[in-house]
């Protein structure tokens, strides 16, 4: 396993970097872009994917705004390592090219999450692992079947043909 934010790589020893969904949640990502840029060789590339705006990202927002909710886990805090705090354009870019970066390219990929019900979307949730999962799991039966109720609850403005269809938003850079 490799700390990001210390490699112990050489400069200039990578031809490319590719980190989907990882710079969001390290306590320290200027330091790892830092880190990723010195390691990475003159017209070396990085590929990175963060999530979106929570608002953009309900597949995942309304789950973590309802265990807020509930008290099963603390609220974040502004700056906090965390899936939505690269999502703001501006700050990925000046994360980037503060990291020494030219950055090629920002955009949106859209995406799409289908669950058969609520029991499908708690699966899956906890399969990925995560904040979900660790709440879950030391979750009483009672906070479990309040979680599921509020959930159906939250997604029922996604609800097509007898199942959710919870769209999200995540943002792709590409960096050298």
């Amino acid at each position: 396993m490799i700390d990001a934010e210390e490699i112990r790589l050489d400069d200039d020893s990578v031809d490319g970097v590719l980190c989907r969904f990882g710079f969001m949640l390290m306590p320290d990502p200027e330091a790892a872009l830092a880190e990723t840029r010195r390691v990475l060789r003159p017209g070396g590339r990085l590929v990175l994917a963060v999530w979106g705006q929570a608002e953009r990202n309900p597949w995942i927002s309304i789950a973590g705004r309802l265990l807020a909710e509930l008290d099963l886990v603390p609220r974040p805090q502004p700056g906090e390592p965390g899936m939505f705090v690269l999502a703001e354009e501006d700050r990925l870019r000046g994360l980037l090219e503060s990291a020494g970066f030219g950055v090629e390219r920002i955009e949106e990929v859209p995406v799409l999450l289908t669950y058969d019900d609520v029991d499908d979307y708690v699966a899956a949730a906890n399969e990925t692992g995560g904040m979900f999962a660790r709440i879950w799991r030391d979750a009483s039966e009672e906070e479990h079947e309040t979680i599921k109720a509020r959930l159906a609850e939250a997604f029922e403005p996604f609800l097509v043909d007898g199942g959710y269809e919870l769209p999200g938003v995540a943002v792709v850079a590409v960096a050298s």
